[in-house]
């Protein structure tokens, strides 16, 4: 129907939670890094601290966003995280390669600056080694960002894929089918020996073999070939 069927949804939306739980994680590590500057490089940091607790403010927004649509089954509430992450993976590639750029031309001072730390002594081997630093966690959790990116833009699809086959009045009241080979009565699968039968067989709605049904396996019985 459009979507692959490679990942079942209810896997989708299991990884979708796991994504949640490490982003507010990585926030709290965040938050915690923020404080140990603030502490360590005094009123000048200020800035950078108040930047850094508003971004983890809106992260966080976002991932409640989406717990939400996952627990709602609401696709459009996903947005604003795969916004988030589109905008956190961009500045964090861009902030690694100023950083890669300073550290190729030895302006350390720059690097100093875009860190908000210019007015804390810092030689030059200690500023090297926290741009070093810096372009490794940054791209690190970059990538990381991109594998959940991934993950949540493939439950986006699967959240709006079924989403939409309810509003074009195909809609169901029991469960999907429980796997790519086996229909649903319930979704409107059609039965040789009618709904009434199937939904009474033996294999959770797939037939009755007293009634001739498939009886969970693939082939049909013989009788079944003179009356179709």
């Amino acid at each position: 129907m459009g979507v692959s069927n490679a990942i079942p949804c209810s896997s989708l939306k299991t990884a979708g939670v796991v994504v949640a739980i490490v982003e507010v994680l990585l926030c709290i590590l965040s938050v915690y890094g923020l404080c140990r500057n603030l502490h360590l490089f005094g009123s000048t940091y200020w800035f950078w601290f108040l930047l850094g607790v508003f971004s983890v403010i809106v992260i966080l927004l976002a991932i409640g966003l989406m717990l939400y649509a996952i627990k709602r089954d609401k696709p459009r509430w996903l947005i604003p995280h795969l916004s988030a992450q589109i905008f956190l993976i961009l500045f964090l590639i861009v902030v690694a390669f100023v950083v890669a750029l300073l550290l190729l031309f030895r302006f350390y001072s720059g690097i100093r600056n875009l860190m908000g730390v210019s007015n804390y002594y810092m030689s030059d081997d200690s500023t090297l080694l926290l741009g070093i630093t810096i372009i490794v966690i940054y791209l690190l959790v970059a990538a990381l960002e991109i594998f959940f990116l991934f993950i949540v833009w493939k439950l986006y699809k699967h959240m709006k894929h079924y989403a939409k086959m309810g509003t074009d009045g195909v809609a169901w009241t029991g469960a999907l089918p429980k796997d790519a080979y086996h229909g649903s009565p319930q979704m409107g699968d059609a039965y040789p020996y009618g709904q009434d039968r199937a939904a009474g067989g033996q294999d959770g709605g797939y037939g009755n073999q007293n009634y001739g049904g498939y009886g969970g396996y693939p082939q049909l019985c013989f009788l079944s070939y003179l009356f179709l």
